[in-house]
């Protein structure tokens, strides 16, 4: 998992979270350093917990918000914003969805090992919606 934003400069930064708890906040003794006065030295700190990534806000004097709700403590879920001061940061998964071009050498090296094109479908159809069954239609 990682947090992606733009620093005050207007910069990309990506921030790989791992096994570890990290501090965010404007002290260079945080883990994640951001540039924002409205920032406390130490505001919040995500832990990685068994059943995925919690935020909890370390009695900062502006709050922590994740998709704009003040919080105390959150569940981190992928796509969630979370503002601390001024910066808005996306927690995102590392896992990047794969270029069309990959997509189809995957496919044709499927194939080539004797896979079938509707085999194929049906893999990438419960790989989307693990609960979808493709329907076959009716021949007339």
């Amino acid at each position: 998992m990682r947090l992606r934003y733009s620093n005050p400069a207007g910069q990309p930064v990506v921030f790989r979270l791992g096994e570890h708890p990290i501090t965010i906040g404007r002290s260079p003794k945080a883990d994640l350093v951001i540039e924002d006065d409205k920032a406390s030295r130490l505001h919040s700190g995500i832990r990685k917990e068994p059943d995925g990534y919690t935020i909890k806000d370390l009695n900062s004097k502006n709050g922590t918000f994740v998709n704009n709700e003040k919080v105390d403590s959150a569940r981190l879920s992928p796509g969630d914003r979370i503002r601390i001061g001024s910066i808005v940061m996306v927690f995102e998964s590392d896992s990047e969805p794969k270029g069309a071009t990959t997509a189809f050498h995957e496919m044709e090296e499927e194939i080539s090992k004797g896979k079938g094109y509707d085999t194929l479908l049906k893999e990438i159809v419960s790989q989307v919606d693990p609960g979808t069954k493709p329907e076959r239609p009716e021949k007339p």
